[in-house]
């Protein structure tokens, strides 16, 4: 186990088990209170049925994969859906090595680099090299990967993380709002794969109650404001705010003891969908892709 930690939070992660979240826990600016946000992975689960996991080079599902060969497949680094369609990329269960660290009181920052495998060497994929930064203050923690693509050719590409949020342990989401900055719903077929966005009605700009509500939903930004998704309960005064991606996946698991928020650069599918907006990194270019837990008040 990796441990982040400032005077008031702490992040947990487990490197050797694919960069796995373990908990956070952030500093309410409220009351100073330790907020536990995080629902982290618990061994002996297995590594997709709880914590948090990066998802590169595709979000989601993608089919037809182009990567659907040797090295990539088959591989234990492959991942499919109970319908035969490849989940989540290929570098969430890599290992991580630490490139650097620095702890603080008031931020503390850790960088790791990823231990691809040795039958990836030479293609495509190989020469991308992506860095994962995690910033922690007190009520926030800053998600960074750092995209270098070091070969000749263009890369398009899909990024995201895949939390399930919770506001702490005991308490079930239900008892929690959705907020949000405005977004359209887009529709997704018979197996998961994005088919159209409904564009008529602006959802996520107020208040959703969890309550009896089961969501599998993929949302697309308005492009009014900045991007975020949010949740809040009536019995507190803090509020805990996901930015950075341009689509969310928003997920109830069964127990409903947490909710996945999973923000993302593009959507699923994201080489065959018209609305998917895939990114681009031109050769012997860096990109940067960021996002932010920060834990506020109303």
């Amino acid at each position: 186990m990796h441990l982040l930690k400032t005077k008031y939070s702490s992040f947990g992660t487990e490197p050797t088990g694919g960069g796995q979240w373990l908990h956070l826990n952030l500093h309410s600016p409220v009351d100073g209170s330790k907020v536990s946000v995080v629902a982290g992975h618990k061994a002996p689960d297995p590594f997709f049925a709880s914590g948090s996991f990066l998802m590169f080079p595709w979000v989601n599902r993608l089919e037809p994969n182009p990567w659907a060969r040797e090295p990539f497949y088959p591989s234990i680094h492959w991942l499919t859906d109970g319908n035969g369609i490849p989940l989540h990329g290929l570098f969430h269960n890599l290992p991580r090595n630490i490139l650097s660290e620095t702890q603080g009181d008031l931020e503390s920052t850790v960088r790791f680099s990823m231990d691809i495998p040795e039958t990836w060497r030479g293609t495509l994929l190989s020469k991308i090299q992506v860095t994962e930064v995690y910033q922690l203050t007190s009520s926030e923690l800053k998600i960074i990967y750092e995209l270098t693509n070091q070969s000749e050719e263009e890369f398009p590409f899909a990024l995201g993380i895949h939390p399930y949020f919770r506001w702490n342990e005991e308490e079930s989401i239900d008892d929690l709002f959705l907020i949000g900055s405005g977004f359209h719903q887009i529709k997704l077929g018979d197996y998961l794969l994005p088919e159209r966005i409904l564009g008529d009605e602006l959802l996520l700009n107020g208040e959703l109650p969890l309550m009896g509500k089961n969501l599998d939903d993929l949302y697309g930004a308005s492009g009014n404001e900045t991007p975020y998704i949010g949740l809040f309960s009536m019995n507190k005064k803090e509020k805990l705010l996901i930015s950075g991606g341009n689509f969310y996946q928003v997920y109830t698991p069964q127990d409903r003891r947490s909710i996945a928020i999973e923000p993302m650069t593009s959507t699923g599918n994201f080489l065959h969908f018209p609305g998917a907006n895939p990114s681009l990194i031109k050769p012997h270019s860096e990109k940067k892709i960021e996002f932010s837990i920060r834990l506020d008040q109303f």
